[in-house]
C-alpha cells in the first residue's frame, strides 16, 4: 500500500520534497513602530504564512525587551499599548479570552498541521509571560493569559504540541517553556490549576524527560534540550505546588523514574537544579509526608544520585546567601544524600533498635510476662538469640538496599556517606558486611585494599549506641552475640586474613591489621562494660552473654603469640608501628587476659631492650614521644605478666628494671612522667612490700618526690637504692620483723595502725656497708641530703614519727662524719597553739600539709561558678507546638515530647495562646485514647484532668506553674511503667478529677509515705527536687511554697547523714532559683533563716568545694535581697556572714 501524502501548511496536498522545503523555510518579519501596527500583524488570518510573519515580528519585539537592546523602552511601550488595546471586556457569565487572535491562529495551525506556527505561538507566549512576570503592574494580565491557556481548547492545543513526534523538539520545547512560565507566574498562583489539568498540560511528560541532547559538544544553556525543559517544568512544580498536589505528582512513578534515569548524563547546571530542588522542596519539607518522600527517594533514585560520585565535568557557580561559590556536582550530590539518609524526619532513616534486629522483642522477658521464665535457663532458651549469623532483618531496608550499591573503598565521600548512615542506623553495620562477601580482606597492597581497610577502620571506630540501641535503658535480655561481634569485628576480618596481614612483608598492611585489632579490643572492652552495667547479678543473662562474646571474639582474632612475633620483627626505628603493636599487646592483657596469660609471655627481655633504647636515645620530638609511649605500654604489660622479673639485673644494665624506670621517671632529662608509669611503680612497690600504702595515697610518693628534689643523682646512689630495693623484695618478711623490733624499742608497738616503710629499714641496714666502701665525699653529701628529704616527706605523708625517729638514729650512726649525720636527725616535737610543727635545723619540716594536719581552706565559688553549678534553665515551649502535633501519630506525641510542649503553653502570658492550647490538649487526649498506644488510658486521664483543672484558671491568667510542670513531668513517668513513681502518679490521677492549684502533687507521698519499691527513696527525692526547681517561676510560686511549708521540708533533708552531695546540691538549686525571683531572697532569710542554715551547713561539710558553694550562696542571698530592709532586720549580722573566713 502506498504511503499517504501529508497535508502542507496551506491545506493543499504536497509531496515529500515540498514539505521539507516548507519546514526549513525561514520566517519573515518587519519592524514594528506602533501598537496599532502590531495589532494588525497579529490579527487572525487564514493565510498561515502571514500569521507566521506577524508572530515573528512580535517575537523580535519581545526579544528586544528580554535582551535589553537599545530599543527596549520603545518596544516595551508598544507592547503595553498593545496589551491595553487588546484586553478583553468583562462580560457577565462569559469567560474572557486574552489574545484571541493568537489563540485562533494557534488553533488554525493545529488543524492544518502547520508545525512552524504551532511552534511560533508557544515561543511568543512564553516570552510574553516572562516579560509580564517582571512587571508587577502587568501580572494581572499575565494571569489572564494563563487562565486562557487553561480553557479546554488551549489545553488540547498544548497536549497536541507536547505529544508531537520525538524529533520535533522545536514544538515540544517552547510548549514546555510556556507551561513553566505560567506555573512560575506570580509565585505559583496558577500552579495548582495547571497541575489539575495535567491530563493535557503534563501530556507525555515522562517521555519528554527522556528526550536528551544528542548533538556534539556540550548542551547550550540558552538552547536547552527537551529533557532540560521538561525537567525544569517538573522542578518548578515541586517548588510551587502545595503538599497535596506535590503528593499526587510524586506518586506518578513514570515521571519520577524519568527524572532519575539519565541523571548522570545531564549537564552540570541541570543536575545542580535537580539536586537543589530535591534537597529544599522534598528532603527539607517537613510538611510533606514520609511515605510520599520515599516515592522519589527510593533505593533506585538514591543509587542514581550516588552514581554522580566521580562526575568528571566542570563545577558550576552557585549563588547563595554568602555570595557566589563553586560547587562540584559530586559535592551537591553528597549533600543531598547526607540529608536524605541521615535525618530521621525525612522518612528514609527510620527509628530502629540498634543491635537488636527487626522483629525482636527484648523486653518480652521482663518479670511478669509470659516468656519471663526463659531468661532463667540462659541464652540458649531465648528462641531468636542464635538466628542471626547469616541474615539480619533490619527496619531500614531501603537504606540497606541503597548502601549495597556504594563503593566506599573507591571514594572518600562515599565512605563519609556510608559512615554517616552507619552512625544513625547501627543496625545496618553487621548486615552490610555480611552481604559484602565478594570482597576478601586477604592482604593485597592495592588502592582497593587500602580503601577497604580504611572503611573497616572507620566502621570499628564508630561508638556503640547507648543501651545497645534502646531508648533510655537496657533491655531485659542482651542483643544477639553474633550481631554485637559483627559490629566489633566485621565478618571480612577473618582469623586467616588477619594472620596473613600480621606476617605480611608490607609495613602498611601489618600496620593496618594492628590498628584494626587495637580498635576492636577497645570496642570489645566498652561492650563488656555495658554488659556489666546492665547485669543485676554475677549469674545474670547479661554476664553469660558477656562471657560468650569474649569466647566468640577469641575465635575471630589471632593469638597473642602472632602479635608478639610481629612485634619482634619490627625495625627499631619503626617507632609508630612499635608503639601500636605494644599497645595491642597491652589490650590483650587488659581486655581478654584469659587469652593473653595462656601464652606465658616473658616481657622482661623486650622491656629491658626498650629501656636501653630510651636511655640511649638523644632524640626529641615525635620519635621520642612514640618510644616513651611504647615503654609505658610494655611496663603496663609487665605489671600484668606473672613472669616479669622486676628486680633482676642483667650484664647489659647496671640496675634492675624497677630502679631504671624509677630513675627515668624522676630525672628531668626525659619526658617519661606520665601517670601510667607512676601507677606501675607504685603497684610494684606495693606488690613486693617495699612500701606501705593507704587508700588514695601511694607509699612510694615520698621516695619519688625526694628523688626529684635531689636533682642529678650519682650512679653510686642509684646502685645503692637498687640493692636495697632488691633485698627488700627478696626477703620482705625479714624487714617486716625488723620494723616490729624498731617499734617495740620506740615504745609504739601498741599502735597497730601506724604506718611504716620496709624500704627505709633496708636502707638503714645497708647504709653502713656503703659508707665502709669509702665513697667520695660529694656522694655522701648528696646521699645525706636525699635521706633527710626522704624522711621529712615520709613524715608529711603520714608515716609514724616514732618509726622514722628510730630509722633516723640508725642512719645517723652509719655516717662516720657526724656533721652529715646531724642533718638527717629528726627534731623533737614542739607543740604550739596552732598545732604540731616539725622543725629540723630551725626550719619547718615542709610547707606541704601532712595527712594529719588541717586541710586547706575552702575557696568560695565565684558568681559565675555558682551559676554554672546551680542554675537550671526555665522550661519553655514554642508557639508552633499548637500546630506541630496534629500530623504526628499518637506514639510520637508522647515519646517525642509533643504533648509535653503543648502542656507548657498553658502557662503562656497570652490568653489567646492559653485558650488555643487548652483546646488542643482536649483534641490530643481524644486522639490518644482512640489509639492503640500502650499507655493511652493513663495519658488520656492525665490530659483530661489537666484540662478540667485549667479551664477556669486560664481565663484570669497563666495556669499555676506547679500544675503545668507536674503534668509535663508526669508524662515522662507514665510512658515508662518501670519508673519508680509510676504507681504513685497513677494513684494521684485516680484520687480526683481536678487538681487543686494551692497544693503540690506527690510531695506528701514522697516525703512521708516512703518509696513504693525498696532502694528507690533517693531516686524519688531527686525527682521531687527537680520538679520543685522547675515549678519556681513567679513570686506566686514562692508564696505557694511558703504556704505549703515546702522550704521547711527541704532544709531538713540534708540532716540525713546518708544523703549524697548530688542531692544536697539539688536542694541548693531550689534556693538558687528562689533567689532569682523578686522577693525570694527576702522570704528565705526572714521566714526560714536561710543564711544561718547555709552557714551551719558550711561548718558541718567536709568537702571544700561544697563549703565554697554554701559561702557563695550566702553572698548570693545578700546580693539579691532588699539590703536596706534585711540589714535593718538582721542588725548587720547578714553582712558579717559574707565576710571572708566567716
Amino acid at each position: 500500500m502506498a504511503k499517504r501524502k501529508p497535508l502542507g501548511g496551506d491545506g493543499l496536498h504536497a509531496g515529500k520534497k515540498q514539505k521539507t522545503n516548507h519546514v526549513h523555510e525561514a520566517p519573515t518579519s518587519e519592524e514594528v513602530y506602533t501598537a496599532r501596527q502590531l495589532r494588525d500583524l497579529l490579527t487572525f488570518e487564514q493565510d498561515l504564512h502571514k500569521a507566521r510573519h506577524g508572530l515573528q515580528s512580535f517575537k523580535n519585539v519581545l526579544d528586544s525587551i528580554v535582551n535589553n537592546d537599545e530599543r527596549k523602552s520603545e518596544h516595551t511601550q508598544i507592547v503595553l499599548d498593545f496589551l491595553h488595546s487588546s484586553k478583553p471586556k468583562e462580560v457577565e457569565d462569559e469567560v474572557p479570552v486574552y489574545l484571541p487572535d493568537i489563540m485562533d491562529t494557534w488553533s488554525m495551525a493545529s488543524q492544518m498541521n502547520n508545525e512552524n506556527v504551532m511552534s511560533a505561538v508557544p515561543v511568543v507566549l512564553a516570552l510574553l509571560l516572562k516579560i509580564l512576570s517582571g512587571n508587577v503592574e502587568l501580572v494581572s494580565y499575565g494571569l489572564g493569559v494563563c487562565r486562557t491557556l487553561l480553557q479546554k481548547r488551549q489545553q488540547e492545543l498544548i497536549a497536541k504540541n507536547l505529544s508531537a513526534d520525538k524529533g520535533k523538539d522545536f514544538i515540544i520545547s517552547p510548549t514546555l517553556r510556556l507551561l513553566r512560565e505560567a506555573i512560575c507566574l506570580d509565585g505559583g498562583a496558577l500552579a495548582a490549576p495547571i497541575f489539575r489539568a495535567r491530563a493535557n498540560t503534563f501530556k507525555s511528560l515522562a517521555r519528554n524527560m527522556g528526550l536528551r541532547y544528542i548533538g556534539e559538544g556540550k548542551e547550550d544553556l540558552k538552547r536547552p534540550s527537551v529533557r532540560t525543559n521538561a525537567t525544569r517544568l517538573l522542578l518548578s512544580c515541586l517548588k510551587l505546588l502545595h503538599n497535596e498536589a506535590k503528593r499526587d505528582l510524586l506518586l506518578q512513578k513514570d515521571i519520577v523514574a524519568a527524572l532519575m534515569r539519565f541523571l548522570r548524563d545531564d549537564p552540570p547546571f541541570l543536575i545542580y537544579e535537580i539536586l537543589d530542588v530535591l534537597k529544599t522542596s522534598v528532603v527539607q519539607d517537613k510538611k510533606l509526608a514520609k511515605e510520599v518522600k520515599i516515592k522519589i527517594l527510593n533505593a533506585h533514585s538514591l543509587t542514581r544520585i550516588a552514581s554522580l560520585y566521580g562526575y568528571a565535568k566542570e563545577p558550576i557557580d552557585v549563588e547563595d546567601d554568602a555570595g557566589s561559590k563553586q560547587l562540584s556536582v559530586e559535592d551537591a550530590a553528597h549533600e543531598v544524600l547526607l540529608a536524605a539518609s541521615t535525618d530521621s524526619t525525612v522518612g528514609i532513616c527510620r527509628s530502629e533498635q540498634g543491635y537488636y534486629p527487626e522483629g525482636v522483642a527484648p523486653d518480652a522477658f521482663l518479670p511478669g510476662t509470659e516468656n519471663a521464665g526463659h531468661g532463667d535457663f540462659g541464652l540458649d532458651s531465648i528462641p531468636w538469640m542464635n538466628k542471626f549469623g547469616n541474615e539480619i532483618p533490619v527496619r531500614n531496608m531501603l537504606l540497606a538496599e541503597f548502601i549495597d550499591s556504594l563503593r566506599p573503598w573507591s571514594s572518600i565521600k562515599q565512605t563519609e556517606l556510608l559512615l554517616a548512615i552507619f552512625k544513625v542506623s547501627p543496625e545496618l553495620i553487621a548486615r552490610y558486611f555480611i552481604h559484602k562477601k565478594t570482597f576478601a580482606f586477604d592482604p593485597k597492597l592495592s588502592a582497593t585494599w587500602i580503601g577497604y581497610a580504611a572503611l573497616l577502620y572507620s566502621t570499628i571506630q564508630l561508638p556503640i549506641p547507648p543501651f545497645f540501641g534502646r531508648s533510655n535503658e537496657y533491655a531485659a535480655v542482651p542483643p544477639p552475640t553474633s550481631v554485637v561481634l559483627d559490629n566489633i569485628v566485621p565478618p571480612p576480618m577473618t582469623l586467616k586474613a588477619l594472620a596473613k596481614c600480621l606476617t605480611s612483608k608490607s609495613k602498611l598492611v601489618s600496620f593496618y591489621a594492628i590498628r584494626l585489632l587495637v580498635l576492636a579490643l577497645e570496642k570489645l572492652g566498652r561492650a563488656l562494660e555495658m554488659h556489666r552495667e546492665a547485669s543485676t547479678s554475677p549469674k545474670s543473662i547479661w554476664q553469660e552473654a558477656a562471657r560468650r562474646l569474649v569466647d566468640d571474639f577469641q575465635q575471630r582474632i589471632p593469638d597473642i603469640k602472632d602479635v608478639i612475633n610481629c612485634y619482634r620483627t619490627l625495625a627499631e626505628d619503626d617507632f609508630l608501628q612499635r608503639e601500636a603493636a605494644s599497645r595491642l599487646i597491652l589490650l590483650y592483657y587488659e581486655v581478654i587476659p584469659q587469652l593473653a596469660l595462656k601464652a606465658k609471655f616473658d616481657v622482661s627481655p623486650i622491656l629491658l631492650a626498650t629501656i636501653q633504647k630510651v636511655e640511649a636515645s638523644k632524640g626529641a620530638g615525635e620519635d621520642m614521644a612514640m618510644s616513651l609511649l611504647e615503654l609505658e605500654h610494655l611496663c603496663t604489660v609487665a605489671k600484668y605478666s606473672p613472669s616479669m622479673r622486676w628486680f633482676a639485673r642483667t650484664p647489659e644494665m647496671p640496675n634492675s628494671p624497677f630502679t631504671t624506670l624509677l630513675r627515668l621517671y624522676t630525672e628531668k632529662t626525659t619526658a617519661l612522667s606520665g601517670d601510667t608509669l607512676s601507677q606501675i611503680l607504685s603497684y610494684v612497690a606495693d606488690e613486693y612490700q617495699l612500701v606501705e600504702s593507704r587508700s588514695q595515697v601511694s607509699g612510694l610518693d615520698p621516695l619519688i618526690l625526694a628523688l626529684k628534689n635531689t636533682g642529678s643523682i650519682d650512679s653510686a646512689i642509684w646502685s645503692f637504692i637498687d640493692n636495697c630495693a632488691e633485698r627488700c623484695s627478696r626477703t620482705p618478711t625479714k624487714y617486716l620483723e625488723m620494723i616490729e623490733q624498731h617499734m617495740e624499742k620506740a615504745g609504739a608497738s601498741e599502735q597497730g595502725d601506724a604506718r611504716t616503710c620496709p624500704l627505709l629499714v633496708a636502707i638503714a641496714e645497708q647504709l653502713p656497708f656503703l659508707v665502709s666502701t669509702s665513697p667520695e665525699k660529694g656522694v655522701l653529701k648528696q646521699l645525706a641530703a636525699f635521706l633527710r628529704d626522704y624522711l621529712r616527706r615520709s613524715l608529711n605523708a603520714g608515716v609514724s614519727r616514732d618509726f622514722l625517729s628510730s630509722v633516723s638514729n640508725l642512719l645517723v650512726a652509719a655516717f662516720e662524719d657526724k656533721k652529715l649525720g646531724a642533718k638527717i636527725t629528726l627534731s623533737k616535737r614542739k607543740s604550739t597553739s596552732g598545732g604540731d610543727t616539725e622543725m629540723v635545723n630551725g626550719e619547718p619540716e615542709s610547707t606541704a600539709p601532712s595527712a594529719n594536719e588541717t586541710k586547706s581552706e575552702p575557696i568560695m565559688a565565684s558568681p559565675q561558678e555558682l551559676e554554672d553549678r546551680l542554675a537550671v534553665p526555665v522550661l519553655t515551649s514554642k508557639e508552633n507546638s499548637l500546630l506541630k502535633w496534629s500530623s504526628k501519630p499518637p506514639e510520637e506525641l508522647v515519646e517525642e515530647g509533643h504533648a509535653a510542649s503543648l502542656v507548657l503553653l498553658l502557662s503562656s502570658e497570652h490568653a489567646s495562646i492559653r485558650k488555643e492550647a487548652l483546646t488542643n490538649v482536649l483534641k490530643m487526649a481524644a486522639k490518644i485514647k482512640e489509639s492503640t498506644y500502650e499507655e493511652n488510658e493513663q495519658i488520656w486521664l492525665l490530659l483530661m484532668e489537666l484540662a478540667e483543672s485549667a479551664k477556669d484558671l486560664i481565663v484570669s491568667g497563666p495556669l499555676p506553674s506547679i500544675l503545668v510542670v507536674f503534668a509535663y513531668r508526669a508524662l515522662d513517668i507514665l510512658k515508662n511503667p518501670l519508673h519508680c513513681l509510676y504507681e504513685k502518679v497513677n494513684l494521684f490521677l485516680t484520687s480526683g478529677p481536678v487538681w487543686q492549684p494551692d497544693k503540690i502533687p506527690l510531695i506528701r507521698a514522697i516525703l512521708q509515705d516512703g518509696p513504693t519499691t525498696d532502694g528507690t527513696y533517693y531516686t524519688e527525692i531527686s525527682w521531687l527536687l527537680g520538679f520543685l526547681v522547675d515549678s519556681l517561676r513567679t513570686p506566686q510560686d514562692v508564696a505557694l511554697f511558703h504556704q505549703r511549708k515546702v522550704y521547711e521540708r527541704l532544709l531538713s533533708l540534708p540532716a540525713n547523714p546518708y544523703m549524697g552531695i548530688n542531692l544536697r546540691l539539688q536542694v541548693l538549686r531550689v534556693l538558687y532559683r528562689t533567689t532569682s525571683i523578686e522577693g525570694g531572697s527576702d522570704t528565705l532569710m526572714t521566714r526560714f533563716g536561710a543564711a544561718s542554715w547555709l552557714t551551719a551547713q558550711r561548718a558541718a561539710s567536709t568537702d571544700n568545694m561544697e563549703k565554697g558553694l554554701y559561702q557563695a550562696m550566702v553572698r548570693r542571698l545578700w546580693a539579691t535581697c532588699d539590703q536596706k530592709r534585711i540589714g535593718a532586720w538582721s542588725k548587720g549580722s547578714i553582712e558579717k556572714m559574707i565576710q571572708p573566713g566567716i
